[in-house]
């Protein structure tokens, strides 16, 4: 009965909040995908191309870069463009990047403690310093040393619905942000006071400004525009 009142309050809104005109997302969508084939093959690219893409998103000034792709295995055919993605990473102080939680059933089975992950912080004085969570990082090293890392699990209802974001989990005691909720922290935006935040859907899908990845890379060079102030 909760989640049926949630979906027809959602439903029949008399207001719908409009989606943020600042946030801007950059879509490897199909189009960019078969536009991209002839020069790079079937996905995934180079790292080589997404590091040149940060190095030219960051001629906007943009407030934030947070991509929601999680970079977990090296690429053994192309080192170089690895390397060249790790560099420009580093060179900025703008760029998220998202870990994946496991399920915590496979928390035995983990080498990795809260502590070790950047960005994690004790939320409770009980919290457990030996505790291993089952958690899939980022393999770059200038991912990790920078810390701006936050979960990207969605957590559906039993329907499959997504109704309620996870600001941030509690394990073992330990604070692990969400990516938002990591975003958020460096730009002064206020925390939700609970643990879970109900979504106040900001329209049907598409709602907010999308640009495909193909396009805007290849009129970087042939444009000027307003820079955004978060992508």
């Amino acid at each position: 009965m909760r989640q049926e009142a949630f979906d027809a309050m959602v439903r029949h809104r008399i207001v719908v909040p409009k989606p943020d005109s600042d946030i801007v997302i950059v879509d490897i969508n199909e189009a960019s995908l078969a536009a991209m084939a002839k020069d790079y093959g079937r996905w995934p690219w180079p790292r080589q191309v997404l590091g040149e893409f940060i190095e030219q998103l960051e001629k906007q000034q943009p407030k934030a870069i947070v991509f929601d792709i999680l970079f977990s295995d090296p690429d053994i055919y192309n080192p170089d463009s690895d390397a060249y993605f790790d560099s420009a990473v580093a060179a900025t102080n703008n760029t998220y990047f998202p870990l994946l939680r496991l399920d915590p059933s496979s928390d035995p089975l983990s080498l990795v403690k809260p502590a070790m992950i950047p960005g994690v912080v004790p939320l409770r004085n009980d919290a457990q310093p030996e505790a291993t969570v089952a958690v899939v990082l980022p393999h770059f090293p200038a991912i990790l040393k920078n810390g701006r890392l936050g979960l990207h699990n969605i957590y559906p209802d039993a329907d499959g619905i997504v109704r309620q974001y996870v600001v941030y989990r509690d394990d073992f005691g330990w604070k692990l942000p969400s990516l938002p909720d990591r975003v958020a922290r460096d730009l002064g935006w206020p925390e939700p006071a609970a643990q879970r935040v109900l979504l106040n859907w900001r329209g049907p899908p598409f709602s907010y400004r999308y640009v495909s990845f193909y396009d805007d890379s290849r009129t970087w060079a042939a444009r000027k525009k307003t820079p955004a102030r978060r992508i």
